[in-house]
């Protein structure tokens, strides 16, 4: 594939050294006026401004004819409410690699004005979250909310799942103090503009009514219209993408805003260690100061009811391995995280290569927690090809679940008992597990 042609405008008086370094880079076009700059053709990957040249003005007529070019300005002060899409950037830093990381910065924020512009109408705004909101989820919607510049009253987070379950999760919204409704599907109508966070449309079904806004680090999942649409399944975190959104816009991030997104980055890669790029570990580094560290140990302490011990000890008894493959039938559950967290303590186990957690959750749905060592078959992938018929089913190289209606298992296997259900589940990750390897990038 051939790579894309770099162009760089200059405005004003630059070093003849430093035009030198970026004509290394690529083509670069050095103009004294506004008027020359406009006159010019064709795209640019940014536009340099010198700092005696800047004034709003200017900057305001160049994002009108230049709407898709970062502007960065040289050695100027930062002005505590910059035009978007301005950066200010110190003359040394034009003399390194610095600069392309203020221009991707400065990229990201004119895609951040975009979202802005597509909720600045809604008066009464819904960001929706999966059925069973975790951290990253939860982070996201928070980030979302501050990079739009609304409250509680004016953009509402919910979700159409019953009540949060796992303690952690509890913790995280009651030491955050963090407002999450339980919606049904029939009050999204009451919404004008709604962005979905950390999920996709189709994982709603049919009923859910038109989305502005999708932004998810989880991979593309049938076709949608969004007018808005920011899909990384490279990200290990939709809080990575978010906190690349806030630091792009100069958007302050609160303490209690830093040390949600720190735990969803933490949560989701499991620190770092599952499904995590560079710019996960960038974003939590740059997150890591700004939390609240005390409080983040009280959410991940959190306590656990003895009951529930015992029920993680009823679930263990019921495991067997076959093909490196440890699974374990939770049984009946009324809290779905236990079977995630069976299904994490399975892959622990020496020589195993996938973990299968599975178990029944308020006698309505199959639950099954899929994780494996991450430098094998896809587990997103591998569950979607069993149950995207007959159920939701998605996730990530390492990490996957599917939520099947119990009906449709019955209706599969002819029988809904736990023996036909081990059997059928056993049967079914065996042989997909140790097909032929897919040729995954």
């Amino acid at each position: 594939m051939q790579k894309e042609l770099r162009r760089y405008l200059f405005i004003g008086d630059f070093d003849s050294f430093l035009l030198g370094i970026f004509s290394k880079r690529g083509e670069v076009i050095w103009v004294s006026s506004l008027e020359e700059a406009l006159n010019q053709t064709g795209n640019f990957s940014v536009i340099m401004i010198d700092k005696r040249f800047f004034s709003p003005e200017l900057t305001g007529e160049l994002s009108a004819h230049y709407p898709q070019t970062p502007l960065i300005v040289s050695n100027g002060e930062p002005m505590q409410e910059p035009p978007p899409s301005v950066r200010f950037v110190a003359f040394h830093k034009l003399l390194t690699d610095e600069i392309a990381r203020e221009e991707r910065l400065a990229r990201t924020e004119l895609r951040v004005e975009e979202l802005r512009r597509v909720h600045a109408n809604g008066k009464k705004m819904l960001i929706l979250l999966h059925d069973h909101p975790d951290p990253d989820s939860i982070a996201g919607a928070l980030a979302l909310r501050a990079l739009l510049k609304r409250n509680k009253q004016t953009a509402i987070i919910g979700h159409l799942g019953d009540r949060i379950s796992r303690p952690e999760n509890v913790a995280m919204i009651e030491l955050l103090e963090i407002d999450l409704q339980e919606l049904e599907m029939k009050q999204l109508k009451e919404f004008d503009s709604i962005a979905l966070v950390d999920v996709q449309p189709t994982f709603f079904g049919p009923g859910l009514p038109p989305v502005d806004t999708v932004i998810d680090h989880h991979p593309l999942v049938g076709s949608y219209e969004a007018r808005f649409k920011e899909v990384r399944a490279e990200e290990g975190a939709t809080s990575t993408i978010l906190t690349k959104y806030l630091r792009a816009s100069q958007t302050d991030i609160s303490e209690r805003l830093a040390t949600a997104l720190l735990y969803g980055i933490k949560t989701d890669t499991v620190i770092l260690n599952r499904d995590a790029n560079p710019d996960d570990i960038e974003a939590f580094t740059f997150l890591y100061p700004l939390a609240n560290l005390g409080l983040l140990r009280r959410i991940e302490r959190a306590e656990v009811p003895p009951a529930e011990i015992k029920s993680l000890g009823q679930a263990l008894a019921d495991h067997w391995i076959a093909s490196d493959i440890f699974f374990v039938n939770v049984g009946r559950v009324d809290r779905e995280y236990l079977i995630p967290k069976m299904a994490d303590f399975g892959i622990q186990v020496k020589d195993v290569e996938w973990s299968v957690a599975f178990g029944i959750l308020d006698k309505t749905h199959l639950i099954i927690s899929v994780r494996n060592v991450g430098y094998v078959k896809s587990a997103g992938r591998l569950v979607r090809e069993l149950f995207k018929d007959i159920g939701s089913a998605g996730g990530h190289r390492s990490a996957a679940k599917a939520v099947i209606p119990l009906a449709k298992v019955r209706k599969a296997i002819g029988k809904g008992s736990q023996d036909a259900i081990k059997k059928w589940v056993t049967d079914l990750f065996t042989k997909a597990v140790t097909e032929k390897p897919e040729e995954d990038a």
